[in-house]
């Protein structure tokens, strides 16, 4: 009858080649090797029947797995000749699972189960077979066996093909132009354009736009360029008058600042808008005020002639418009500044990273890659420099790029998409987006974007082609001697 010697279960794919030579002589056939991911097993039949072993002699079968260097065996068979198999029974060293009689007992129906990982390279069962008399007749013997072969694939680390990721250099930035934009408040009473020091904030709202200045003033590295001054009135009352209102209380204004700020008269620029508009429009869309979807349309309403839109605007929203001139109005009357400035382009890194260390958006992304090469790659204090960059510079492709493989190398799959997906297509997208599909496993992608970027003339990416052909191979190769 069948005898089945160790039956576990695994739910693997079967690897299932024709016995050869080295199976013929162990009287084995039916053989399948099941590999999983962390479990292997060996399936095989055995034919006592078939032996021909002396009448005092045991021979054991041991099935041993030989992976890396380890060696771990699997539960054996043992086939006794008549008198050895006698022997046994009678000792109580018997039993119908773990002995056989040599030409006389059915096949054996074997199944072992181990826990299995592979690495590169090959692994291999053998069998050994030991043989034992019972009567010391004759020494014992030993012999070894192959019988199956696992080829695994090279294992391909992609995260090692990130921590070479090439960070594009960004071109030399031409000028270094900076500009500092702010608002100040200052209240004027209706109809006037003296600066009442009294009213409302008026001296610390002024002396704001002193404060922006100096700060640009007292860097070392900046020299102001311009500084622009726009006066804004409120839409009320005659237009023409308005216009008078908002370049009055500009020139009142730009004559504190000059005189307060130490730059000559040649520096400031002056601009006015005589009713704000757009100021109201903002306040009105962020209201939750009655008629404010029609008082939005009225404003955008091109057909309306500006000098007449106060007095309609008045009489088309007559319970709206005292709400609005007490409350909304006195902040329409009010003055923009922007001052423009160039920063000294540095050359020298550690005079970079002096500046990177106080102050990094004077950095342009050239010298903040100038910086990043005085660390090694990979270090913190090299990706620090790179996502800065992404930082200060959202809408730059090489800056999101660079700051992708920054991701990538740290292991961080869902930032680098983050990045890429901000990121223009060129050669170098494709390369970055083929590297990050090839670290997710999605290798029919991977491939697709790195043979597109090197046919667009990416080396990185047809260096990497390889490796992704690799990991899309069969995983396994199982030969059955």
């Amino acid at each position: 009858m069948n005898k089945k010697i160790i039956a576990l279960a695994a739910a693997m794919l079967p690897m299932i080649a024709a016995a050869q030579t080295n199976t013929e002589r162990l009287h084995i056939s039916q053989m399948s090797v099941n590999k999983g991911d962390t479990l292997i097993t060996l399936n095989m039949n055995v034919d006592p029947k078939a032996f021909k072993v002396k009448s005092t002699d045991i021979v054991t079968l041991t099935p041993q797995l030989v992976t890396d260097g380890d060696t771990v065996a699997m539960p054996g068979i043992r086939i006794a000749g008549r008198k050895a198999w006698y022997s046994e029974i009678r000792e109580g060293n018997a039993t119908p699972l773990n002995l056989s009689r040599a030409g006389k007992s059915l096949p054996l129906e074997y199944s072992s189960t181990l826990g299995y990982y592979p690495q590169s390279g090959s692994s291999t069962i053998i069998i050994t077979s030991d043989t034992i008399s019972i009567c010391n007749c004759d020494p014992a013997r030993s012999g070894i066996t192959p019988i199956v072969e696992i080829n695994e694939p090279p294992v391909t680390n992609f995260l090692e093909y990130a921590h070479n990721f090439q960070y594009i250099a960004p071109k030399d930035t031409a000028d270094k132009i900076f500009n500092l934009s702010g608002r100040a408040n200052i209240i004027f009473k209706v109809n006037r354009t003296d600066i009442d020091w009294t009213y409302f904030a008026n001296h610390a709202e002024l002396d704001s736009i002193l404060k922006s200045i100096n700060q640009v003033k007292d860097n070392p590295y900046a020299t102001v360029e311009r500084i622009r001054l726009t006066g804004y009135a409120s839409p009320e009352g005659p237009y023409l008058n308005n216009v008078r209102l908002a370049k009055g209380r500009t020139e009142v204004v730009t004559k504190y600042v000059e005189q307060h700020s130490g730059f000559p008269h040649s520096v400031y620029e002056t601009a006015s808008v005589p009713e704000d508009w757009d100021g109201l429009r903002q306040w009105i869309e962020e209201s939750s005020i009655p008629n404010k979807h029609e008082m939005i349309a009225f404003i955008d309403d091109p057909a309306i002639p500006i000098e007449k839109k106060n007095d309609m605007f008045r009489a088309k929203f007559p319970n709206d418009y005292p709400f609005l001139l007490q409350n909304v109005y006195p902040q329409l009357r009010h003055t923009d500044y922007k001052i423009t400035y160039r920063i000294k382009k540095f050359y020298d890194v550690d005079e970079i990273a002096k500046v990177f260390a106080t102050n990094p958006k004077m950095l342009s992304l050239n010298e903040l890659y100038l910086l990043s090469g005085k660390y090694p790659q990979g270090s913190p204090e090299y990706f620090q420099v790179f996502m800065t960059a992404a930082a200060m510079y959202p809408e730059s492709d090489v800056a999101n790029l660079n700051a992708a493989g920054c991701a990538m190398s740290n292991g961080n799959l869902q930032a680098a998409r983050t990045y890429l997906e901000k990121v223009k297509q060129s050669a170098e997208s494709d390369y970055a987006w083929g590297m990050l599909y090839a670290m997710e496993e999605n290798y029919p992608k991977a491939l697709e974007m790195l043979k597109k970027a090197a046919a667009a003339g990416s080396e990185q990416a047809a260096d990497m082609i390889p490796a992704v052909e690799a990991a899309l191979a069969p995983k396994q190769d199982i030969v059955i001697y």
